[in-house]
Protein backbone atom coordinates (compact mmCIF):
# COMPACT_ATOMS: atom_id res chain seq x y z
CA UNK A 1 0.00 0.00 0.00
CA UNK A 2 1.19 3.71 -0.94
CA UNK A 3 1.29 5.91 2.12
CA UNK A 4 0.04 9.18 0.93
CA UNK A 5 2.18 12.52 1.60
CA UNK A 6 1.55 14.46 4.88
CA UNK A 7 -0.30 17.52 3.70
CA UNK A 8 1.14 20.58 4.19
CA UNK A 9 1.54 24.47 4.60
CA UNK A 10 3.73 27.24 4.58
CA UNK A 11 2.85 30.37 7.46
CA UNK A 12 3.79 33.52 6.76
CA UNK A 13 2.74 37.07 8.36
CA UNK A 14 3.21 40.23 6.26
CA UNK A 15 3.51 44.03 7.03
CA UNK A 16 5.96 43.65 10.71
CA UNK A 17 6.32 47.01 11.37
CA UNK A 18 6.26 48.97 15.19
CA UNK A 19 2.97 49.89 14.92
CA UNK A 20 1.65 46.78 14.80
CA UNK A 21 3.63 45.17 17.84
CA UNK A 22 0.56 44.52 19.93
CA UNK A 23 -0.99 42.53 16.96
CA UNK A 24 2.12 40.08 16.69
CA UNK A 25 1.05 37.92 19.44
CA UNK A 26 -2.65 37.47 18.37
CA UNK A 27 -1.67 36.85 14.93
CA UNK A 28 0.72 33.96 15.50
CA UNK A 29 -1.70 32.60 18.14
CA UNK A 30 -4.19 32.06 14.70
CA UNK A 31 -1.58 29.38 13.40
CA UNK A 32 -2.33 26.12 14.48
CA UNK A 33 0.37 24.79 17.32
CA UNK A 34 2.68 23.29 14.47
CA UNK A 35 2.74 26.14 12.41
CA UNK A 36 4.24 28.58 15.06
CA UNK A 37 7.71 27.91 14.90
CA UNK A 38 7.71 28.26 10.73
CA UNK A 39 6.28 31.24 10.05
CA UNK A 40 7.72 33.67 7.43
CA UNK A 41 8.04 36.59 8.71
CA UNK A 42 7.82 39.71 5.98
CA UNK A 43 9.20 42.62 7.93
CA UNK A 44 9.07 46.32 6.37
CA UNK A 45 12.25 48.45 7.79
CA UNK A 46 10.68 51.73 7.64
CA UNK A 47 6.69 51.51 7.26
CA UNK A 48 5.46 54.54 5.29
CA UNK A 49 9.14 56.03 5.91
CA UNK A 50 7.76 57.21 8.93
CA UNK A 51 8.69 53.75 11.27
CA UNK A 52 12.78 52.93 11.05
CA UNK A 53 12.89 49.56 13.04
CA UNK A 54 16.63 51.05 14.39
CA UNK A 55 14.11 53.36 16.54
CA UNK A 56 12.27 51.13 18.00
CA UNK A 57 14.66 48.61 19.33
CA UNK A 58 11.68 46.94 21.52
CA UNK A 59 9.97 45.53 18.81
CA UNK A 60 13.60 44.78 17.30
CA UNK A 61 14.18 43.11 19.95
CA UNK A 62 10.89 41.01 19.82
CA UNK A 63 11.84 40.08 15.99
CA UNK A 64 14.91 38.58 16.86
CA UNK A 65 13.31 36.30 19.20
CA UNK A 66 11.02 35.12 16.64
CA UNK A 67 11.25 31.36 16.04
CA UNK A 68 10.79 31.31 11.90
CA UNK A 69 12.49 33.00 9.02
CA UNK A 70 12.91 37.24 8.34
CA UNK A 71 11.66 38.23 4.69
CA UNK A 72 12.82 41.62 3.59
CA UNK A 73 9.29 42.89 2.54
CA UNK A 74 10.10 46.20 0.73
CA UNK A 75 11.53 49.14 2.27
CA UNK A 76 8.93 52.05 3.10
CA UNK A 77 5.98 49.65 1.66
CA UNK A 78 4.28 52.67 -0.37
CA UNK A 79 4.73 54.91 -3.57
CA UNK A 80 3.19 57.85 -2.23
CA UNK A 81 -0.67 58.66 -2.65
CA UNK A 82 -2.69 57.25 -5.34
CA UNK A 83 -6.72 58.08 -5.89
CA UNK A 84 -6.94 55.06 -7.39
CA UNK A 85 -5.42 53.20 -4.27
CA UNK A 86 -7.47 55.70 -2.10
CA UNK A 87 -10.71 54.80 -3.64
CA UNK A 88 -10.54 50.64 -3.43
CA UNK A 89 -8.47 50.45 -0.83
CA UNK A 90 -8.71 53.13 1.79
CA UNK A 91 -4.73 54.22 1.68
CA UNK A 92 -2.03 54.94 -0.11
CA UNK A 93 -0.30 52.96 -3.43
CA UNK A 94 0.97 49.81 -1.44
CA UNK A 95 2.51 48.12 -4.42
CA UNK A 96 5.95 49.71 -3.59
CA UNK A 97 8.16 47.67 -6.50
CA UNK A 98 5.39 47.06 -9.06
CA UNK A 99 6.81 49.87 -11.35
CA UNK A 100 10.73 50.10 -9.99
CA UNK A 101 13.41 50.53 -12.60
CA UNK A 102 16.93 48.74 -11.28
CA UNK A 103 18.39 51.73 -9.85
CA UNK A 104 15.23 52.95 -7.35
CA UNK A 105 14.68 49.26 -6.89
CA UNK A 106 18.10 48.67 -5.66
CA UNK A 107 18.30 51.81 -3.59
CA UNK A 108 15.51 50.63 -1.59
CA UNK A 109 16.47 46.97 -1.30
CA UNK A 110 19.82 48.34 -0.38
CA UNK A 111 18.58 50.75 2.82
CA UNK A 112 16.35 47.52 3.67
CA UNK A 113 18.79 44.80 3.77
CA UNK A 114 21.15 47.47 5.50
CA UNK A 115 18.61 47.81 7.99
CA UNK A 116 17.50 44.27 8.64
CA UNK A 117 21.22 43.19 9.21
CA UNK A 118 21.53 46.11 11.47
CA UNK A 119 18.18 44.94 13.46
CA UNK A 120 18.16 41.30 13.27
CA UNK A 121 22.00 40.22 13.22
CA UNK A 122 21.83 38.82 9.63
CA UNK A 123 21.55 39.46 6.45
CA UNK A 124 18.20 38.82 5.04
CA UNK A 125 18.11 35.96 2.21
CA UNK A 126 14.34 36.22 1.16
CA UNK A 127 12.54 38.84 -0.44
CA UNK A 128 8.67 39.28 -0.81
CA UNK A 129 7.55 42.46 -2.76
CA UNK A 130 4.36 44.40 -1.35
CA UNK A 131 1.38 42.88 -2.62
CA UNK A 132 3.45 40.41 -4.42
CA UNK A 133 3.89 42.73 -6.95
CA UNK A 134 7.24 43.06 -8.35
CA UNK A 135 9.15 45.03 -11.64
CA UNK A 136 11.30 42.42 -14.18
CA UNK A 137 14.02 44.72 -12.42
CA UNK A 138 13.57 43.46 -9.16
CA UNK A 139 14.85 40.37 -9.43
CA UNK A 140 18.57 40.65 -11.21
CA UNK A 141 19.26 42.91 -7.78
CA UNK A 142 18.40 40.74 -5.72
CA UNK A 143 20.10 37.94 -7.17
CA UNK A 144 23.15 40.43 -6.99
CA UNK A 145 22.56 41.01 -3.35
CA UNK A 146 23.03 37.37 -2.21
CA UNK A 147 19.13 36.90 -1.78
CA UNK A 148 18.09 32.71 -2.25
CA UNK A 149 15.25 34.05 -3.87
CA UNK A 150 11.61 35.94 -3.79
CA UNK A 151 7.74 35.48 -3.16
CA UNK A 152 5.03 36.08 -5.59
CA UNK A 153 1.31 35.15 -4.83
CA UNK A 154 1.69 31.73 -6.95
CA UNK A 155 4.89 30.65 -5.54
CA UNK A 156 8.67 30.87 -4.89
CA UNK A 157 10.76 31.85 -7.10
CA UNK A 158 14.60 30.51 -6.64
CA UNK A 159 17.84 31.85 -8.23
CA UNK A 160 19.12 28.05 -8.52
CA UNK A 161 16.72 27.85 -11.48
CA UNK A 162 13.49 26.02 -9.45
CA UNK A 163 10.49 27.82 -8.64
CA UNK A 164 8.38 26.38 -6.38
CA UNK A 165 4.38 26.16 -7.61
CA UNK A 166 2.84 27.20 -3.87
CA UNK A 167 -0.63 29.42 -3.95
CA UNK A 168 -1.16 31.73 -1.22
CA UNK A 169 -4.71 32.51 0.68
CA UNK A 170 -5.09 36.00 1.17
CA UNK A 171 -7.69 37.65 3.95
CA UNK A 172 -6.19 41.42 3.58
CA UNK A 173 -8.15 43.88 0.37
CA UNK A 174 -7.29 47.11 2.67
CA UNK A 175 -9.57 49.08 4.25
CA UNK A 176 -12.91 49.69 2.78
CA UNK A 177 -15.83 47.57 3.78
CA UNK A 178 -17.30 46.50 0.84
CA UNK A 179 -14.30 45.56 -0.82
CA UNK A 180 -13.34 43.66 2.25
CA UNK A 181 -17.30 41.79 1.90
CA UNK A 182 -16.94 41.05 -1.76
CA UNK A 183 -13.38 39.40 -1.97
CA UNK A 184 -14.60 36.72 1.09
CA UNK A 185 -17.22 35.50 -2.03
CA UNK A 186 -14.82 33.78 -4.25
CA UNK A 187 -12.65 32.89 -1.19
CA UNK A 188 -14.91 30.50 1.21
CA UNK A 189 -15.34 27.88 -1.78
CA UNK A 190 -11.22 28.01 -1.55
CA UNK A 191 -11.40 27.54 1.96
CA UNK A 192 -13.65 24.48 2.10
CA UNK A 193 -11.39 22.63 -0.68
CA UNK A 194 -7.94 23.46 0.87
CA UNK A 195 -8.53 20.93 3.44
CA UNK A 196 -9.78 18.09 1.14
CA UNK A 197 -7.57 18.76 -2.11
CA UNK A 198 -4.88 18.33 0.93
CA UNK A 199 -2.41 20.29 -2.23
CA UNK A 200 0.49 22.91 -0.42
CA UNK A 201 -0.06 26.13 -0.25
CA UNK A 202 1.14 29.02 1.98
CA UNK A 203 -1.44 30.64 4.72
CA UNK A 204 -0.91 34.65 5.02
CA UNK A 205 -1.70 36.62 8.01
CA UNK A 206 -1.93 40.67 7.37
CA UNK A 207 -2.19 42.93 11.19
CA UNK A 208 -5.56 44.28 9.59
CA UNK A 209 -6.91 40.64 9.34
CA UNK A 210 -7.84 41.20 13.10
CA UNK A 211 -9.66 44.36 12.32
CA UNK A 212 -12.53 41.90 10.81
CA UNK A 213 -14.51 39.46 12.90
CA UNK A 214 -15.83 37.28 10.33
CA UNK A 215 -11.97 36.86 9.24
CA UNK A 216 -10.86 35.62 12.45
CA UNK A 217 -13.49 33.00 12.04
CA UNK A 218 -12.42 31.95 8.54
CA UNK A 219 -9.10 32.03 9.84
CA UNK A 220 -9.48 29.79 12.87
CA UNK A 221 -12.13 27.67 11.34
CA UNK A 222 -9.64 26.71 8.42
CA UNK A 223 -6.76 26.70 11.70
CA UNK A 224 -8.99 23.74 13.24
CA UNK A 225 -9.66 22.27 10.00
CA UNK A 226 -6.08 21.59 9.18
CA UNK A 227 -5.59 20.16 13.00
CA UNK A 228 -8.36 17.68 12.48
CA UNK A 229 -6.54 16.62 8.94
CA UNK A 230 -3.15 15.97 10.40
CA UNK A 231 -1.64 19.14 8.28
CA UNK A 232 1.82 19.95 9.20
CA UNK A 233 3.74 23.59 8.40
CA UNK A 234 6.89 23.34 7.00
CA UNK A 235 9.23 26.96 7.22
CA UNK A 236 10.63 28.61 3.75
CA UNK A 237 13.82 27.37 4.18
CA UNK A 238 12.85 23.78 4.07
CA UNK A 239 10.09 24.23 1.04
CA UNK A 240 13.31 25.83 -0.91
CA UNK A 241 15.41 22.53 0.16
Amino acid sequence: MTAHPEPWFLPEIHDLHPGMQDRLEALIDLFPPVARGRIAFSIVPDWQGKAPLDAHPRFADRLRALPGTAVLHGYTHSLGPSLADWFFYGHDNRSEFRNLDADEAARRIDLGQTMLTRVMGAAPRWFCAPRWQQSAATGPVLRARGFRGFMTTRGITLFDGRTVALPALNFDEGERGWKIALAALPRRPRLMAIPRARKPFRFVLHPGDLDHPFLIREIRTLSARLIDGGWTARGLDEVAA
